[in-house]
């Protein structure tokens, strides 16, 4: 199969009130590797979606195509209201703007200060070098970074460099900086999976809640299915780079969502059943079924 990519196909244009329309979406790499195969999917406007499935299934390779950092090779892209294949490079770059991306690996200036690395989300909006600095940047800015900052508990450490941060707050670091774009959609690409249990839901929490507070679109993908339970309402499973379930998670089975991770746990020799696990951190979710009451 050739890894050759096709035009964009014309389209319709996405229904008001849909963050997200994607159809027919393939990525096949150079090495032959097909990462999406065919994938259907629509979100709407304020709606927060997890994406689960095992290492290898395409959830991250389909949420960078939703920007194109990853090209998509066939299919159809909306997002939110713009046809993203189509997109020439202005357009695309505004865009991107207006999506704010929290990623896995965290991307930090370890030597600059961590006011000055929020202060940076403001850089899409703000072209004056000024922004480069928290020191030159506009008082208005300054202030904005701090609300930010303390929005996730971190203003306290609005001065220390960035190096000298534990894993837990530079991911909210992050997440004070993407709020500096004034985001209307979020994409998380594994923001947890580098994070011990507590520190991972400190930042779910404030992912959730910041969505909750600014009505925002947030697309999450996530390899824990307690954290999925606890986190969504709608679950989008992939396996081998299709839609294998998109479903309420409240009225899926464990052994449902499991199974997608079966042949990962057996690869990996992993033992225990997810199920049982997934069961037993229920409890610690209390607190989202208070707030949807």
């Amino acid at each position: 199969m050739s890894s050759h990519q096709l035009p964009a196909p014309r389209s319709a244009p996405a229904r008001p009130g849909q963050a997200v329309r994607v159809s027919g979406l393939v990525k096949e790499f150079a090495t032959g590797t097909r990462a999406l195969d065919g994938v259907d999917l629509e979100i709407s406007a304020g709606e927060t979606v997890v994406l689960l499935g095992a290492n290898g299934s395409g959830k991250s390779t389909l949420l960078k195509c939703l920007t194109r950092l990853v090209e998509p090779t066939e299919g159809t892209l909306h997002l939110l209201g713009r046809d993203v294949r189509a997109a020439g490079r202005a357009e695309l770059s505004g865009l991107r703007r207006e999506v704010g991306v929290v990623f896995q690996h965290i991307n930090l200036v370890d030597q600059l200060s961590v006011l000055t690395n929020v202060v940076h989300g403001a850089l899409g909006r703000e072209h004056s070098p000024r922004t480069w600095f928290a020191m030159t940047a506009r008082a208005e800015l300054r202030e904005e970074a701090m609300e930010a900052l303390g929005r996730v508990g971190l203003a306290h450490v609005a001065g220390r460099r960035a190096e000298q941060l534990s894993g837990g707050q530079r991911q909210r670091v992050a997440v004070a900086r993407m709020l500096m774009q004034r985001p209307r959609m979020v994409l998380a690409d594994e923001p947890v999976a580098a994070l011990d249990p507590r520190a991972g839901r400190a930042v779910m929490d404030l992912l959730w809640e910041i969505a909750e507070e600014r009505r925002l679109t947030l697309v999450c993908t996530l390899h824990q299915l307690p954290l999925a339970r606890d986190y969504a309402r709608r679950v989008v499973a992939l396996r081998a780079g299709r839609v294998e379930l998109d479903a309420d998670i409240a009225v899926l089975a464990d052994t449902e969502l499991d199974g997608l991770y079966a042949a990962e746990r057996e690869d990996e020799g992993l033992a225990g059943d997810l199920g049982t696990r997934t069961a037993a951190h229920r409890a610690t979710g209390a607190h989202r079924e208070a707030v949807d009451a």
